[in-house]
């Protein structure tokens, strides 16, 4: 029995100590923020060995007392945040991408250069966002010499005598006054001219906006391609699930995490943590564990919780019954002796016999 008792205390210590290391969020020796943006691998600046080829960014520092700035690409970028869990980075474009107080001919606007260039696309959780009189604008995108596919269109119309302008205008006879809307036209993330206050500057016909109404955010897709097999060319019969599948060396070279795995993207390979896991993907011992108990509205146990690796056990306590799952679910049982129990984790669902009298349920959910 002492030598049971030793062994669970070994145990113990070791695994308190693996939750108590923090998880690495980029390679040993590299910075790993910029300003207030944390950088993590495969994205990195400063030495060729702190990111993966096609994933360096600048860490500018010459803007005086003000925070570093994380620039992607030519420099018209700034970087606000990088996702690893969406392969997402969210950065910040100046001005719009055409915007003129008079337009009255059809123009060709080329956008996209300052990323497309370096290897990501406009993600779906952008919108086209036009304003002005009797104007019609389409994104499209590249898809190689002569052929181009649309993205999103808009439309502004307004009512005034005048159909040709767009513009501020007044009659000759100065019997009454018409006033047009400012000709502006961005790619924004979805939601950011919703802002009132935002949308009542930009559309003022009285003063210019100003620089900060002018920070357009935008959201970029991003994958992992260089230094990878090329990505399949899928017949069109091909499922998501098959389309999402890695080869083996890309996983074996880019996902260096033992509890990762790979997906497939139209921009590149991806590598996520399992199921029970968060952190870097792309870093050895970078998915660790979460602490599911610690987080009971975002996984639903509201009763006795006990975490396990990659997953956890959830029940109603000792006299209870009810739905662990819901706030103030367990009640009190008449009769005492059964406990209600769920694990959950990754994997199929089991139903198991508990060592209490009676059958009770342990389920194994998908997470």
């Amino acid at each position: 029995m002492a030598i049971t008792s030793a062994v669970v205390a070994v145990v113990l210590v070791l695994l308190a100590t693996a939750a108590a290391t923090p998880a690495p969020v980029g390679r040993a020796g590299c910075s790993t923020s910029c300003g207030n943006v944390s950088v993590p691998f495969p994205f990195g600046f400063g030495l060729p060995e702190c990111y993966w080829l096609g994933f360096n960014l600048t860490c500018d520092d010459t803007s005086g007392p003000s925070p570093p700035r994380l620039i992607l690409g030519d420099g018209t970028l700034r970087v606000a945040e990088i996702s690893l869990r969406s392969t997402t980075v969210s950065v910040i474009r100046n001005g719009s991408v055409m915007d003129g107080a008079d337009i009255t001919t059809d123009r060709n606007v080329s956008f996209g250069g300052s990323f497309m260039d370096y290897g990501y696309r406009l993600s779906s959780g952008n919108e086209l966002v036009l304003s002005g009189c009797n104007l019609l604008a389409t994104l499209r995108e590249d898809l190689g010499p002569g052929k181009s596919g649309i993205i999103s269109g808009c439309a502004a119309f307004c009512s005034f005598r005048d159909k040709k302008k767009n513009s501020v205008g007044q009659p000759a006879d100065h019997r009454e006054e018409l006033t047009f809307l400012p000709a502006y036209v961005f790619v924004a993330e979805e939601g950011w001219f919703d802002q009132r206050s935002l949308a009542d500057e930009l559309l003022s016909v009285k003063q210019l906006p100003s620089t900060a109404a002018l920070e357009v955010p935008l959201l970029l897709q991003w994958g992992v391609k260089q230094g990878l097999p090329k990505l399949p060319d899928w017949p069109v019969n091909t499922t998501m699930e098959q389309r999402k599948s890695c080869p083996g060396e890309a996983y074996r070279k880019l996902c260096e995490s033992e509890q990762s795995l790979c997906v497939a993207g139209n921009t590149g390979y991806a590598c996520q943590c399992q199921d029970g896991y968060e952190g870097n993907p792309y870093l050895a011992h970078g998915c660790q564990d979460i602490n599911e108990c610690e987080r009971p509205h975002e996984h639903g146990c509201f009763g006795e919780c006990i975490n396990t690796i990659g997953c956890y056990r959830c029940q109603c306590p000792r006299g209870t019954h009810g739905n662990y799952t819901l706030r103030n679910g367990c009640v009190k049982s008449a009769a005492t002796g059964n406990m209600q129990r769920g694990s959950v984790c990754s994997g199929k669902e089991h139903w198991l016999e508990s060592s209490d009298s009676g059958f009770n349920p342990w389920v194994l959910h998908n997470l």
